[in-house]
């Protein structure tokens, strides 16, 4: 009897199948190709959901998996590393992150053309800098493209955005409950700024918009 498959010819134990199954003649590695072929999105599915309700084993098997195949793991990070120093790499990573931010649009190449051409920022006509980078801006709450900015711009631009848990109504004005108290606090190039607690809620508006008007004149760079 002939023990090679008909695929790959290599001499394998044949997987234990019925004689009218078509996979009688095929090796295990074989058939457990096609049969990966003909349910990818059943496997992944299911790979998906035994990954949600049990994370702490997955971390254990990967971290198995990169201890016995360091020099594997090696070499895809090389070559993941050329990928995103490539045209393409950096195109592909640039929009990714456009799109957790909240961009959406229908053309992706039109924005990321119209962001390598623009040399100055079209609200204040400064030049890029290290310190000043370049900066896509958008409305946060339809998601539209608005233009290409610098940092600084995209930092003090006004938002009618405002989130759920904010009770006070406006934004970066939190609402103590325990102290019924207000207060302002912004993230301004690393630099938190965090306003003394008012208990009215008029005080601590005129706070924040005399601190607008320090970052606009530049009074924190």
């Amino acid at each position: 009897m002939d023990h090679h498959c008909v695929k790959c010819n290599v001499c394998h134990l044949f997987y234990d199948v019925t004689k009218n199954s078509p996979y009688i003649n095929k090796c295990s590695k074989c058939y457990h190709k096609e049969y990966y072929q003909r349910n990818k999105e059943k496997i992944k599915e299911s790979s998906k959901e035994w990954n949600q309700n049990n994370k702490e084993k997955s971390k254990k098997s990967c971290e198995k998996w990169r201890r016995n195949n360091k020099e594997y793991y090696q070499k895809y990070n090389q070559k993941q590393s050329g990928w995103r120093k490539s045209e393409k790499g950096k195109k592909s990573h640039r929009i990714a992150n456009w799109k957790k931010n909240g961009l959406i649009c229908e053309n992706y190449d039109e924005v990321y053309e119209l962001w390598l051409d623009s040399t100055h920022c079209s609200k204040c006509g400064c030049q890029y800098t290290k310190q000043n980078r370049k900066c896509m801006d958008h409305c946060h709450t339809t998601g539209r493209f608005r233009s290409i900015v610098c940092h600084k711009c995209n930092m003090n631009m006004l938002d009618k955005a405002i989130r759920k848990d904010n009770i006070s109504g406006h934004k970066n004005v939190r609402y103590i409950k325990r102290e019924n108290k207000y207060q302002y606090k912004k993230v301004y190039y690393g630099k938190e700024i965090r306003s003394k607690r008012f208990k009215i809620l008029s005080d601590c508006l005129c706070f924040k918009f005399i601190m607008l008007l320090r970052l606009k004149a530049g009074h924190f760079d």
